[in-house]
């Protein structure tokens, strides 16, 4: 009697080959973030609206991994501008790696997956004090009363290292609303083998 692939289930399917012998499969692929928010892994950071009342460059928002395992990938940033009142052009949004940082109020990352309550371990903070030193690795243009959408995916925040983006406003301005808001997940390396 020939040797048989049986599904284990109990349901009685048998594999199947190709005319070259080799067995048939199917795979299902979902994202990593999809995946990440079924399992309660993914989440989002934002700081509310916020008012700045001057051009200077203030730290927006940090996050902090404190997890001694868990790599944080972000997924996206969404910044949300208001108008300015008596800013003339546009600003600056800078990512920075490390910074130094002082004052700040406590946030609370929204897990996406309703169901569950897991937190994270590290600092999040919106509204910082200063935002100094570290390495500044990037910065974007950006309109006021605009939307924008980052699609990052292509950083991670390792164990003990933290991440700050600053907002610097047009010049002249005395009053202008924005919103940050991080979307991120935390990398389940199980997928990756």
């Amino acid at each position: 009697m020939p040797e048989q692939i049986r599904d284990g289930r109990g349901r009685g399917n048998l594999a199947t080959v190709n005319s070259d012998g080799q067995i048939i499969t199917r795979a299902t692929a979902i994202p990593q973030h999809t995946k990440s928010s079924v399992d309660g892994n993914y989440y989002e950071a934002y700081t509310g609206k916020v008012t700045l009342v001057d051009a200077v460059e203030r730290g927006i928002i940090y996050l902090d991994n404190q997890d001694p395992t868990d790599y944080i990938i972000v997924d996206k940033v969404f910044i949300d501008v208001w108008a300015s009142t008596g800013g003339v052009g546009g600003g600056t949004i800078t990512y920075y790696k490390n910074p130094d940082i002082t004052g700040g109020t406590a946030i609370v990352p929204v897990n996406t997956n309703f169901s569950k309550s897991e937190g994270l371990e590290g600092t999040q903070l919106r509204t910082l004090t200063t935002m100094l030193g570290g390495t500044q690795w990037w910065e974007g243009y950006f309109e006021p009363s605009s939307s924008i959408v980052i699609n990052e995916e292509k950083f991670c925040i390792p164990p003990g290292y933290d991440f700050g983006i600053s907002i610097t406003p047009p010049a002249g301005n005395t009053s202008m609303d924005i919103n940050v808001n991080i979307a991120f997940y935390l990398l389940d390396i199980d997928l990756l083998a």
